[in-house]
């Protein structure tokens, strides 16, 4: 890592420490499932910046990495978004009933296929607007996936 990147990296780290002992301290430890999907959400925000950020040293990079990036920025925002819900209906600040709303398989199938068209496009074009378009529309799935799951049944989906 270039020394220039280093108190960038150290301020991440603090920002995420600090995220982490804030959302600890908010659970009990007996309240495991809540604790776990928590600090999931952290790494999916992780995941996220990560992929942004590697695509943003290396705009150039080969398919590969740009395969990487694109599928973890998806994968990151879906787990930051789906863990939050998660969190929520297992702590009781969501209600533990599933979020039906009508068409959802659609929706669900809707949401992917942009997700494809958006990988499409970035692997071809390599852009941000394409990494920025995944972490929005990954993190709208993330909530809408999750919600639709009882509260009774969210241990699983973490």
């Amino acid at each position: 890592m270039p020394a220039a990147a280093l108190p960038g990296a150290g301020a991440l780290l603090i920002a995420g420490g600090a995220g982490g002992a804030v959302l600890g301290k908010q659970v009990s430890p007996m309240a495991l499932p809540q604790t776990v999907a928590a600090f999931h959400s952290l790494v999916g925000l992780a995941a996220m910046i990560t992929s942004i950020a590697s695509h943003m040293l290396h705009p150039n990079a080969n398919g590969v990495h740009k395969t990487a990036a694109i599928l973890g920025d998806f994968i990151g925002g879906v787990t930051l978004t789906g863990s939050l819900v998660a969190f929520g209906k297992l702590n009781g600040n969501l209600g533990s009933a599933p979020m039906s709303l009508p068409g959802k398989n659609l929706l669900n199938a809707g949401m992917l296929a942009g997700q494809i068209g958006l990988m499409s496009s970035f692997l071809s074009s390599g852009g941000m607007p394409e990494l920025v378009a995944t972490a929005a529309l990954s993190s709208a799935m993330g909530v809408h996936l999750v919600g639709s799951v009882g509260g009774g049944d969210m241990p699983c989906c973490i």
